[in-house]
Order: structure tokens, then sequence, then C-alpha cells
């Protein structure tokens, strides 16, 4: 038992050495690729900053459109497969509902991929020195499609669960509620709870696996492109709510035992 002990210390201080060596060879070629060209580089981004601002409002329309066009189809596929749901035998059934979860999972990743991307655009000029220098109306009119983007994407998740309700009227919970994920989670049966259990969990997993990742990228843009601290804040802060939200999930559960 002892000797097990050891060697898992033994295998972490590995790791950390070698996180260590990688880290310290990475931070040295930055340096030596970077130290010299700083202008070079902060010129670079200057310029690809100001070329993102000339194509704003174009590129904020264009993934109004896309995001559009993907929903309203995703949507007609998705009212297909409720009908064959409510048609089908069981062992049919289990197809079709295999067939709903993914399509569903395909329109849910491209409506956060608009909010992403629109939210990314929106800053590119979202300051005050850039709107005060003559940009106002431009930016007043990203701004504008902007919400008109962000109001799709908001009711296209609410008629989501709508259509999903619609071939399951056994689920429960109003979209618009602050209960809506509880009062759905009550509506599913034990196989269905195990899947959305287990899916949280890996999702857990794989965030701390990725938010230290993401730390340090911040943390290496600041240090050479000056993104400023509050990037390296607002992660670290995530991974704080994250963590704190599971240990507080898993101390209430096992108390819940000993009532």
């Amino acid at each position: 038992m002892r000797t097990g002990k050891m060697n898992s210390y033994r295998k972490m201080g590995v790791v950390m050495l070698i996180a260590a060596v990688i880290g310290g060879a990475l931070g040295f070629l930055a340096m030596l690729v970077l130290g010299g060209r700083e202008g070079s580089v902060e010129a670079g981004m200057t310029f690809f900053l100001t070329q993102i601002q000339r194509i704003q409002l174009p590129l904020m329309i264009g993934i109004t459109i896309l995001s559009v066009i993907f929903g309203e189809i995703n949507l007609k596929k998705l009212k297909a497969i409720g009908i064959r749901i409510l048609e089908a035998e069981d062992e049919e059934c289990d197809k079709w509902e295999y067939q709903e979860e993914k399509t569903g999972a395909y329109g849910v990743v491209v409506n956060i991929l608009s909010q992403v991307f629109c939210i990314l655009i929106l800053s590119v000029g979202y300051s005050v020195r850039y709107i005060i220098d003559n940009h106002h109306r431009s930016m007043l009119a990203v701004c504008l499609v902007f919400l008109a983007c962000y109001a799709y994407d908001g009711f296209w998740q609410a008629r989501y669960v709508r259509q999903v309700q619609y071939a399951h009227p056994e689920k429960k919970g109003d979209p618009a509620s602050g209960k809506f994920q509880q009062q759905w989670l009550e509506s599913c049966d034990e196989a269905e709870k195990e899947v959305i259990f287990r899916s949280a969990y890996k999702a857990y997993v794989q965030m701390n696996t990725w938010i230290p990742v993401l730390l340090v990228l911040t943390m290496l843009g600041h240090l050479f492109f000056g993104t400023g601290l509050m990037a390296i804040v607002v992660v670290a802060a995530v991974w704080l709510v994250i963590t704190m939200a599971y240990l507080r999930s898993c101390v209430s559960l096992k108390g819940e035992k000993l009532r």
C-alpha cells in the first residue's frame, strides 16, 4: 500500500516536472519568436482587427441569415421525426428517438455557435474609443442585427423545446421559466435521468481538463499580446464556480442519505 502511494507521488512529480519543462521550453521559444517582434505582432493584431471592423455588419448579417436558415431546416426535420415517433412501435421508436436526439444536438450546437460568433464579432468594435471615432452609425446597425440574431436564437431554443414536447407529451417545463431545467428533469424517467447525469459528469470532467489549458492560454495572451487581466479572472472564476457547484452537490446528496 505504501509502495502504491509512493508510485502515485512519483508519477505526479514526473508529470509536473515534464509540464514545467514543456512550459519553460514554450515560453523560451515564444520569447525568441516574439521578443524581437513585439511591434510587428501588435501591428499585425491591429491590422487584423481593423479588417474585421470593416466587415462587421456583413459578417453579422451573414451569421444571422445562416442561423435562421439552419434553424428552420433543423426544426422542420425535428417535426418530421416527431410525427414518426408518435406513429412508430417500440423498437422503431427507439431508432427515431436517436435521430431526434442527434438532430436536436446539431441544432443546439449551431445555435450556440451563432451566439458565440455574434459576440466575438460585436466585441471587435464594442469599445467607447471606436464608437466615438465616427463609427456610431455603423456600430448601431451592427448592434441592431446582433439583437435580432440573439432574439431569433432565443426563440429557436423555446421552439425546439416545444417541438420535443410535441413528440413526448410527458415532458414538462416552460422554457421561459427559471425552473425549466428542474421541471424537465422531474418529468424524465430513470433511464433518461441516467443519461443526463452521466453526460453531465463527462462534461464536468472535460471542463476540468480544458479550463486549466484555457487559463494558461489567457496568461500567455496577457504576457505577449496585452489582452488584460479580466480574461484570466473570468476563466479562473468559471473554474472555481464549476468546482464549487460540483462539490456542493456531492456534499448535499451525501447529507440527504443521513436524513
